[in-house]
């Protein structure tokens, strides 16, 4: 059986450009300690709502592919990660 997630949140657009401005911003271990912080907090969320912990591990990979896919969207042409513009 399969569960219903009205809201899945690599369509949540607003959450999903929030994230991706504030690693744009950061950089290094503050980056990484700041994705930890957002992704507890949607954590917390989702449990809260009562999904599995398979369906929130499921909704955080999907998440984390749109966030970097939309980093990757941001990059400008010509670079790419790890270079210096």
């Amino acid at each position: 059986m399969s569960e219903m997630i009205p809201f899945p949140l690599n369509s949540r657009h607003s959450l999903l450009r929030s994230v991706v401005d504030d690693l744009e911003r950061t950089h290094g271990a503050a980056a990484n300690e700041l994705w930890r912080r957002r992704i507890a907090a949607i954590v917390a969320e989702l449990r809260a709502s009562g999904l599995s912990d398979d369906a929130i591990r499921g909704e955080i990979y999907d998440f984390q592919d749109a966030v970097q896919a939309e980093l990757r969207n941001r990059m400008p042409l010509g670079t790419t990660a790890g270079s210096v513009a």
